[in-house]
């Protein structure tokens, strides 16, 4: 196998590994990820340059959102830098402290009660 056929071939198996419906969240996630490193003329990629990028993004965004975000970073740092984000214990131990007391949001959920006298109720409109 020649060599430009090699890495062909590894580009296809790394395409495959990025979930094909969110794919663009994730490159878009990555590019904000470089975006800042390169405003701050940061080459290396390490757990002290993602300590500090989450510390700023963990000042408008919720835990969740923060969690989310550190997933789609590791996926795309391991594809495309082959830098393992999961043993980087302090950026974890971060992550943990910011969800401490978090509450997430319950969205209101309709009975069958209701969904019954709405179906029932609900005037009818023809056009």
């Amino acid at each position: 196998m020649e060599n430009f056929e090699l890495e062909d071939a590894v580009k296809e198996v790394m395409d495959g590994i990025l979930p094909k419906k969110s794919r663009k969240i994730y490159e878009a996630q990555y590019d904000t990820f470089v975006k800042w490193c390169c405003q701050r003329k940061l080459e290396n990629v390490n757990e002290d340059v993602l300590l500090v990028f989450f510390a700023e993004k963990s000042k408008t965004l919720s835990s969740s959102t923060l969690w989310t975000h550190y997933s789609m970073l590791k996926t795309m740092l391991n594809v495309k830098r082959n830098i393992d984000v999961s043993k980087f214990y302090k950026l974890s131990a971060f992550l943990k402290r910011k969800s401490e007391g978090y509450k997430p949001k319950k969205a209101k959920v309709l009975t069958l009660d209701q969904i019954d006298k709405f179906l029932l109720e609900a005037p009818i409109r023809i056009s």
